[in-house]
């Protein structure tokens, strides 16, 4: 069992290394391909945020929209317009996860004649800003998807209006910083 762990994340580093490869790749083939331009301009902004919802709710692999930042700079978009699409496209991946978990917590409340709830909110009193500020650190600095740390707080009762700005704040800082660091890499290479 523990050698299958193993070969999963090794599988899962693979795959990873093997996009970002493919990613520069195609950021520098772009330079100079008609076709890749075409496709970009033919989707543009439209595609970034499709590309950042999926990569926002994509718990097996994990590659962050802005990793194909050169590209997108390549073919001529705008790097701040494209980290507001990234941001929005992620976020909206995040708050999919959140509802699901407040989904569960509605389904516990029947299920369980409100025991469950209540041993819930108790700790969510308990520790209340912990998680959140343990949410900002984790969307600003982790390539993982954000549900990791949503589900369990829609399932704790979490109010949407307080865990919003945190988000919205953890993922335009990780993607400002993700983003400038693959294109700098980028460029020395």
């Amino acid at each position: 069992m523990k050698n299958r762990n193993i070969l999963k994340i090794f599988f899962q580093g693979l795959a990873l290394m093997s996009i970002i490869a493919a990613t520069f790749y195609l950021a520098h083939f772009a330079k100079g391909s008609g076709a890749m331009r075409e496709v970009v301009a033919f989707y543009g902004y439209w595609g970034i945020a499709v590309i950042s919802f999926i990569s926002g709710f994509n718990l097996t692999i994990p590659v962050p929209a802005a990793t194909f930042m050169p590209l997108f700079l390549e073919l001529g978009l705008n790097f701040w317009f494209s980290i507001f699409i990234i941001v929005a496209g992620v976020t909206a991946a995040d708050f999919i996860g959140y509802f699901l978990g407040k989904f569960g917590r509605h389904l516990a409340v029947y299920s369980a004649n409100g025991k469950i709830v209540s041993r819930l909110e108790h700790i969510r009193e308990r520790y209340r800003w912990g998680p959140i500020v343990a949410l900002f650190f984790f969307a600003s600095l982790t390539p993982l998807p954000n549900e990791i740390l949503l589900i369990p707080l829609g399932f704790l009762g979490y109010r949407f209006s307080r865990l919003l700005p945190v988000v919205i704040s953890g993922n335009f800082l990780f993607n400002v910083i993700y983003s400038a660091s693959v294109v700098e890499i980028f460029r020395l290479l």
